[in-house]
């Protein structure tokens, strides 16, 4: 990139950086004049179930052991598990044509075999269950073979998480599908996995009560405690005024709430008005979503970033904007802070990587100028 370019990259984003900063500093001055926590100015009410899940309804997963069958010469070749495992399967289908003392094949009979591959089968239970005789997708992973395309999976038994534990939970087969051509050796069978007893995800405990889980993004004491007033409000609304405390926070992510007693034989029903109870949120939105495997990042618009100089593949990106002095803002350390979303605009606008706005965006985060969290997905 010549001098010129980059003078004029420069340029560019000083501009964009230059009129963000005082929309910003503006905002930060009304914001500083509503900063009660009592305000409804900057804060929303939203549904209870945005904000937590019921411990007990977690997904869980089955495995098992299969073989997928009619590939084209991408199979397991000189593999003894693979052709024991053929063999057995044979035997069971009732085949009598090999050389075994019952007529059953021999894995040295079947070594040639390249069409067949032995795979890992995985199916997730949703976080609801599922009852007898529901059809889930299953996941399919080869462990020798070259590629699965084209194949099919035989019939195969699934087992839940605990080795000792044998209970064929679901039976899976169907032909495979990939999820990516670049990678052979994984694909999935789309409704191929049948349920073969109920699964069910208890959620109250045996003394009536009821916890609840914070997501991730929203983990903190005070969403605990706002989340503990605004249960504790719906009790004293569903008992016509009683000053009844049903919700306790055990930490900054755990809610324990006690059932009512009017509500003790029908828990589903007490659930449903619980999870849309209004809880107060406030519209600071101060987090940033980052996966690196896929390239994105996501800014929330009240994430900030303070004064810095930084110099990326040619680019100079300088945050500094002395004449937003004149503003004040809730934290004096911030009195130079421009929105970081504006940042990423103008570095978009400039047609700069996703990857080089991550690694910018990780950079001003590590020099303390980010004013915001930082959270990674896979």
């Amino acid at each position: 990139m010549n001098k010129i370019t980059t003078h004029m990259l420069t340029l560019l984003i000083a501009i964009a950086l230059l009129f963000s900063a005082g929309r910003s500093a503006e905002a930060q001055v009304a914001r500083s004049q509503y900063s009660s926590i009592d305000s409804q100015r900057f804060q929303i009410n939203r549904p209870l179930s945005d904000f937590v899940r019921v411990k007990g309804q977690e997904g869980n997963y089955l495995q098992g052991v299969g073989l997928v069958v009619g590939l084209k010469g991408t199979g397991d070749a000189n593999s003894t598990p693979t052709h024991a495992a053929l063999a057995l399967m044979l035997k069971h289908m009732g085949s009598n044509s090999g050389n075994g003392v019952g007529g059953e094949y021999t894995p040295e009979e079947l070594k040639n075999v390249k069409n067949t591959a032995l795979v890992i089968v995985r199916a997730n239970v949703p976080a609801e269950g599922a009852e007898e005789g529901d059809f889930i997708d299953c996941e399919v992973s080869a462990i020798s073979a070259k590629s699965l395309d084209g194949g099919t999976l035989a019939i195969s038994t699934l087992q839940g998480p605990n080795p000792h534990d044998k209970t064929v939970w679901a039976l899976a087969s169907g032909a495979v599908q990939l999820y990516q051509d670049k990678i052979p050796t994984r694909g999935y069978v789309q409704k191929g996995c049948r349920i073969e007893r109920t699964i069910r995800n208890p959620f109250v405990t045996a003394d009536g009560k009821v916890f609840l889980v914070i997501k991730e993004g929203h983990k903190d004491w005070r969403m605990a405690q706002e989340i503990v007033f605004g249960v504790n409000n719906l009790e004293q609304n569903i008992s016509r005024g009683n000053s009844g405390q049903i919700a306790r926070a055990l930490d900054q992510k755990t809610i324990e709430v006690t059932i009512p007693p009017q509500y003790k034989q029908e828990p589903v029903f007490f659930v449903s008005i619980l999870m849309e109870t209004p809880i107060v949120d406030s519209l600071l939105n101060n987090k940033v979503v980052i996966n690196r495997y896929q390239n994105l990042i996501v800014i929330g618009s009240d994430v900030e970033i303070g004064p810095v100089v930084i110099n990326h593949n040619g680019i100079k990106v300088e945050t500094a904007n002395p004449e937003a002095s004149k503003f004040v803002s809730i934290d004096t350390q911030k009195q130079y802070a421009t929105r970081l979303k504006d940042l990423e605009d103008a570095l978009t606008a400039l047609k700069v990587p996703a990857e080089d706005i991550i690694d910018i965006v990780e950079a001003l985060h590590h020099q303390g100028k980010v004013y915001g969290e930082l959270i990674y997905i896979n």
